[in-house]
């Protein structure tokens, strides 16, 4: 088993959990707020067997964006569409 960490965009991530619901994946969204400009985005926990890892990514990777952002200080700021952190999971149950 696998655990998916994604942090989104605030933008993509109904998109995302419409999308991983389709295929039966389910998803715990939490609020965060974090990186260069400190924009609100979503992170997204998701527990996967790991051959179900790549269809995992692949839904994020096309429902994901990358945005221009403005920002007065610094101009023009690109953000990344997703980060994403896969990590080994020992136990994983739903109570």
């Amino acid at each position: 088993m696998k655990l998916v960490i994604a942090v989104v965009q605030n933008e993509d991530a109904d998109s995302i959990v419409e999308s991983l619901l389709e295929r039966q994946f389910r998803a715990t969204r939490l609020a965060s707020t974090g990186g260069f400009l400190r924009r609100g985005n979503t992170t997204l926990l998701i527990g996967v067997e790991d051959h179900d890892v790549e269809t995992v990514l692949e839904i994020i990777r096309a429902r994901a964006r990358t945005r221009i952002r403005q920002d007065s200080a610094r101009g023009a700021v690109e953000s990344a569409a997703a980060t994403v952190f896969v990590i080994p999971l020992e136990d994983y149950q739903r109570l």
